[in-house]
């Protein structure tokens, strides 16, 4: 996906709006499956999704490796 942007200020936008439209979609996603989450805040190194039970943490790492997959080939 190659955009031209007019200014730095304008990139920096696109991806920052791009990235949480994704996680929010990645959240709905969760819901849907029934594994519970939210959203951290405060640019936590923990990441931007807290799962409420760790054992589903291997669940959403296929899924996000998925994605990945798709969407990066």
């Amino acid at each position: 996906m190659s955009q031209t942007f007019e200014t730095d200020e304008d990139e920096m936008i696109y991806h920052l709006e791009l990235h949480r439209d994704t996680i929010s979609w990645l959240c709905e996603q969760l819901d849907r499956r029934g594994i519970k989450n939210r959203r951290t805040r405060g640019n936590s190194a923990e990441g931007d999704i807290l799962l409420i039970k760790p054992e589903d943490a291997e669940a959403v790492r296929q899924m996000i490796r998925d994605l990945h997959k798709k969407f990066n080939e």
